[in-house]
């Protein structure tokens, strides 16, 4: 992992945060930064009692619960990471490496901004990550599996990074992940050879979670097929993600770390300090 890299993008980014009313007007969600009680800060479940006036009407729709908005003094603000631990991130090192650079990054920038970031580590023995993002990639596991092994609580962000290359229905991960979340934004981590694998005489293809092995002539064909089935599952993923209206965003590894997040998480993710 780059750490002078995630640094310097730490210092001229930061994540971008719900859009909330503040006395009539739009504002950002406020930072740790001095202010009046009217700033909010965080989302929390509806308790008997609570003021219905406080309620977040787009939280409620997009979840089905009676989601809070909460002031500064109530609740120290929060934001979710959850990294994706299972084999096929780590098939490469650059995908492996930039999975685990931009959990330090949401990580670094939400604390920057005065958050409380809690890092989830989705592998074989889901846990909550401290200090240092871990380096073991071995969940065979499904992702929503894993899911449902955590406790997620309501927050203001919550960020999933994963390469979503698994056959499980993506409507129920879509749905968990938005449970609570007053803004979701799923980052997709993909190879260069998840994107365009190149023809060749033969291969063993290794299935990266199960270790099941096949011997296949990687002909025009074959490739053909993938790339049809993979342009399906992106369009499915993008689907689900509009039903939960989550932010999407496809990330190449192996390309320069402030170029992808320029290019490709500013306006969905994050967005440059200063504004």
């Amino acid at each position: 992992m780059d750490e002078r890299a995630v640094e310097r993008v730490a210092e001229r980014y930061r994540l971008l945060l719900p859009r909330a009313a503040q006395t009539g007007r739009v504002g950002n969600l406020s930072s740790a930064q001095v202010g009046s009680s009217l700033e909010l800060h965080d989302f929390r479940e509806y308790q008997p009692g609570d003021d219905l006036r406080h309620l977040d009407w787009n939280a409620v729709g997009r979840t089905g619960r009676l989601i809070l908005r909460v002031r500064k003094e109530e609740v120290a603000p929060r934001v979710e990471i959850l990294v994706d631990a299972s084999r096929s991130m780590a098939i490469t090192e650059r995908k492996r490496e930039r999975a685990r650079e931009l959990a330090a990054l949401f990580e670094k920038m939400g604390r920057a901004q005065g958050l409380t970031p809690v890092l989830h580590w989705l592998a074989d023995s889901p846990r909550r990550a401290a200090k240092e993002v871990p380096t073991d990639f071995d969940a065979r596991r499904p992702l929503g599996e894993a899911l449902s092994r955590i406790a997620l609580r309501p927050c203001g962000v919550r960020v999933l990074i994963s390469d979503l290359l698994f056959e499980a229905p993506l409507g129920p991960i879509f749905r968990r992940l938005a449970d609570g979340a007053a803004r979701l934004a799923v980052v997709q981590v993909l190879d260069p050879d998840d994107e365009d694998p190149q023809s060749g005489e033969g291969a063993r293809l290794v299935d990266s979670e199960t270790d099941e092995a096949l011997d296949r002539l990687l002909g025009w064909d074959v490739l053909q097929r993938y790339r049809k089935r993979l342009a399906a599952h992106l369009a499915a993923i993008e689907a689900e993600a509009r039903r939960v209206r989550a932010a999407v965003c496809r990330v190449t590894a192996g390309e320069e770390l402030e170029a992808c997040v320029r290019e490709r998480l500013v306006g969905s993710v994050v967005e440059p300090r200063g504004r």
